[in-house]
């Protein structure tokens, strides 16, 4: 073992923080590394080798360039557009067709390519969108990776905060070398495959699960996880605090998110063996690890992005299966205060949204009317697609979710939240 350890070393730190203490373990699995932003050719030279069998990719929803309402790539983004006037790609959906179309025309058996993400239906949507990027430049690969290439979806459940020095530090002094990249991560750890065809590592040795069909498991994680992740990052963020544990430390708000789970997100799962009650209490202990600063800040980012899948498809269903969903509403009234910055008490944590700017114009043009900002909001097909807003009492219970917030803070409106639906339930 060497003094330090550098990202192209191919080793890093996982620094696991649990309740009882952290541990730190070495990983060594990585044999070479490519940056494609300083050298996208070695990295597209890469997929002709014939030992490469699979292309993982991990990216967030705005890596892949896609168009929010059909889910389809975008054509105009600005990370297309750049690929389509350069020499070589520097987008991840630029290397990855860039490599399949080397693979192609060396005529190989193309990598299975599977992705290791948050976005629903991952598989599906990224074969969709290298589909489509190919037809950009050529048609008869664009049906080679249609017809040929497996995009098999995938569920990864692990929490990992942005590492601190802190981490830094304690990795080093653990460990008796330092790292420059540790990864902090909690103890739990669960990945999901859809089966697929051809050689593959042991993954399922180590606890990787293969199944038929990934749906049950994204769905959980999408709208229990993720969607409750989205709740407490803005009810949060408006009331002043840092982190997902302090969150939980609060037992109002804690009765809050457990019964966004179980009252209103549990109903629009699909039909499934998972103990949803149980997930949904083991979700709180993970969230409430003191070890891991997961920052809402860092939770709450590029919500306009996020709020369709994890937010606004369950209020939808619910909805038009006459079921109410206020907590749902009062999370997404929460990130329409927090991007706009129109709040009543407490502070929104600096928000990172790409329609950042627009949120803080509609702010400034509503002032502290609730139903003007939450009107103005409505009128972003881009972010609320163009039913919801159409619905009633989608806009009235909306409108008073906003109002509430700004009159009475985070706290006091899931107190009366909770004791409104305490009495609905009596």
């Amino acid at each position: 073992m060497r003094d330090a350890l550098q990202p192209q070393d191919g080793l890093y730190t996982v620094l696991e923080r649990g309740p009882h203490g952290a541990g730190a373990t070495v990983i060594g699995t990585l044999s070479d590394i490519a940056f494609a932003q300083d050298d996208p050719f070695a990295l597209l030279a890469r997929f002709t080798d014939p030992a490469i069998r699979l292309v993982t990719l991990t990216v967030t929803s705005s890596g892949y360039c896609l168009d929010s309402a059909t889910e389809r790539l975008a054509a105009h983004h600005p990370d297309i557009q750049r690929d389509l006037h350069a020499s070589l790609p520097t987008s991840a959906l630029g290397i990855l067709v860039g490599g399949l179309a080397r693979v192609h025309k060396a005529g190989r058996r193309p990598p299975v390519v599977m992705s290791c993400d948050n976005l629903p239906r991952n598989g599906r949507v990224l074969r969709q969108a290298a589909v489509d990027y190919a037809a950009l430049f050529d048609d008869e690969l664009a049906g080679w990776i249609a017809s040929s290439v497996q995009f098999p979806c995938s569920m990864v459940d692990r929490i990992t905060p942005a590492t601190t020095e802190a981490d830094m530090t304690d990795a080093a002094e653990t460990l008796g070398v330092f790292d420059a990249a540790p990864v902090c991560t909690e103890p739990f750890r669960q990945w999901v495959i859809e089966d697929f065809a051809g050689p593959r590592p042991a993954w399922e040795v180590a606890g990787a699960e293969f199944v038929p069909d990934v749906t049950p498991w994204e769905a959980s994680k999408l709208r229990l996880l993720n969607g409750t992740h989205m709740a407490i990052a803005y009810l949060g963020s408006l009331a002043g605090l840092q982190t997902v544990a302090e969150f939980l430390e609060d037992p109002v708000f804690a009765a809050y998110a457990l019964r966004f789970m179980l009252t209103e997100q549990r109903p629009t799962l699909p039909p499934s063996r998972h103990d949803i009650d149980a997930y949904a209490h083991q979700l709180l202990q993970r969230w409430r690890n003191p070890d891991i600063a997961h920052q809402l800040s860092r939770v709450g980012r590029n919500g306009s992005e996020k709020l369709q899948p994890r937010l606004l498809a369950s209020v939808q269903e619910n909805l038009e299966a006459g079921r109410s969903a206020p907590c749902t509403l009062l999370a997404v009234a929460a990130w329409i205060c927090c991007a706009s910055e129109r709040v009543g008490h407490g502070h929104a944590a600096e928000t990172q949204d790409p329609l950042i700017e627009r949120m803080h114009a509609l702010g400034a043009a509503a002032g502290n009317d609730a139903e003007r900002l939450t009107a103005l909001a409505l009128e972003m097909e881009d972010v609320f697609g163009c039913y919801l807003p159409r619905v009633e009492a989608f806009r009235t219970d909306l409108t008073q979710a906003v109002g509430n917030l700004q009159r009475k803070g985070p706290r006091a409106a899931i107190a009366a939240l909770l004791a409104d639906s305490n009495q609905d339930l009596r």
